[in-house]
């Protein structure tokens, strides 16, 4: 099977020049302007259930059935409800097509584009989405992990983004919303370290990383293995993670602000804390304080269940020290997902029937570009993306490797635009921007050209159709 595109005359073209205010940002309706090619093939899968692995966080103690917490069983941290949509619609003998393909080089090696995506699928034909695609032979770019002052502390994208100088910044990982606030992966800052990471990931054996090192960028499982080297045998589950399970230690420090008390213990009671400070006990009590500033040079051992009583034993002025390491690789800066969506050009994701607001990022086939997604979803113009939908159009755009990040509300994307001013370029769902964790980031290091803007692409006229697994 094969499918005809084809490219719609236009009379004016939509323009990423007029910037939405990161403040007050406004729905866009749909116009006929130029129209492009449908990345084809997409939709063209049997619809099938989500997996369990891709609709939950239940292995961590990480869902909760209140207004606090993770709940993830909706792909998104903040748990809402997709957009249930229809069957793919099997484009034999019709058209598929981009509409409104607007595209700038925004720094040298470096493009902006936005389009809708036409393809009929109920309950909404359409999707709308940013893409930024860097070259990565491009000078004076890096790529980087955005934060705060304190992984509890949440920001938009635009701040983030604007702190930091950035060229482009998105929305970064899952986080703990409306709890701790903290990140739920590995997050690793160039200057500061990590920042936040555990053993297992929050869904072990799923998730995975967006991490870079002297090598380039890469999509794969990154953890965090802490040790205490005069207790090797304790368990030690992470490093500012916002979940300690039983019978294990959770480790916190000046980086997650304050102690987190029993919101970090999945309601158990049983649980003490010890502080160190320069590698000594300098408090070991029973309960579990809130609120109380973490020191630079301190760290927060809380336990829960059987190391609980193991912590108990540690007396006033003994020396601990906590030692920290990779494993999977050596990142200099790194931002986790949930899970990949493709490996090694697999489809690794099989939702086909939930639409979100979506993010991702991928890695091309020869690995010298960085392919940044951002989907619009939860509108009457825009749908959103199921995850094989998302995982088909990474493919068409030429990724080998991606990962999903948050989504949902979280979905932003800050850029320069058009006019060479900065701001946000798609529509988040909310109709704000959403106070995220995190965020990642394309630095251009450079005194910025003017923008130049890029002609539609001219493409085949014809495109093999996706295939099922």
């Amino acid at each position: 099977m094969s499918f005809t595109l084809e490219r719609v005359p236009s009379s004016t073209r939509r323009s990423l020049t007029a910037l939405r205010p990161a403040s007050a940002l406004r729905s866009r309706g749909l116009t006929v302007a130029t129209a492009g090619v449908l990345v084809a093939g997409l939709a063209l899968n049997v619809g099938v259930g989500p997996s369990s692995a891709e609709d939950g966080a239940r292995d961590r103690g990480l869902t909760s059935g209140t207004d606090s917490g993770y709940r993830g069983r909706n792909q998104t941290s903040d748990g809402r409800p997709g957009t249930v949509v229809g069957p793919p619609v099997n484009f034999r003998g019709r058209t598929a097509q981009v509409k409104n393909d607007v595209s700038y080089e925004i720094a040298p090696g470096v493009t902006l584009r936005e389009w809708d995506q036409v393809d009929g699928r109920q309950p909404i034909g359409q999707v709308r989405m940013n893409l930024v695609s860097v070259s990565l032979d491009a000078a004076n770019i890096s790529f980087e992990e955005l934060s705060p002052t304190f992984v509890t502390s949440r920001k938009t994208v635009s701040q983030l983004g604007a702190w930091n100088q950035a060229l482009t910044a998105v929305n970064g990982d899952f986080f703990d919303i409306g709890r701790t606030n903290a990140p739920l992966g590995t997050s690793v800052d160039r200057e500061a370290g990590i920042l936040t990471g555990s053993r297992e990931g929050w869904i072990p054996g799923v998730n995975s990383t967006l991490w870079f090192d002297p090598a380039g960028p890469h999509v794969s499982p990154i953890t965090v293995q802490n040790t205490i080297r005069q207790r090797r045998k304790w368990s030690v589950s992470g490093v500012n993670h916002p979940s300690i399970p039983a019978g294990e230690i959770g480790v916190f420090t000046h980086a997650f602000h304050r102690t987190p008390g029993y919101q970090v213990t999945g309601g158990k009671n049983r649980a003490r804390e010890v502080v160190l400070r320069r590698n000594r006990v300098v408090s070991n009590r029973p309960k579990l304080s809130s609120g109380k500033r973490i020191g630079k040079r301190d760290k927060v051992l809380i336990g829960t269940g059987s190391a609980a009583a193991k912590l108990k034993t540690l007396k006033r002025g003994k020396r601990i020290t906590v030692a920290t390491r990779f494993d999977g690789g050596k990142p200099t800066v790194a931002i986790s997902g949930d899970r990949p969506v493709l490996v090694n050009g697999v489809r690794t994701v099989i939702n086909n029937t939930i639409a979100h607001p979506r993010t991702a990022v991928g890695i091309d086939a020869d690995g010298r570009k960085l392919l940044i997604l951002v989907v619009d979803g939860r509108s009457a113009v825009s749908r959103g993306y199921t995850m094989v939908e998302l995982a088909d159009m990474m493919t068409a755009l030429g990724a080998e490797n991606a990962i999903n990040l948050d989504g949902g509300g979280s979905s932003t994307m800050y850029s320069r635009a058009g006019t060479g001013a900065f701001g946000v370029v798609n529509e988040p769902s909310d109709g704000t921007e959403r106070l995220v964790p995190n965020a990642f980031g394309v630095v251009y290091h450079g005194e910025l050209p003017p923008v130049v803007p890029i002609l539609p692409p001219t493409v085949p006229p014809t495109t093999p159709p996706t295939t099922a697994p």
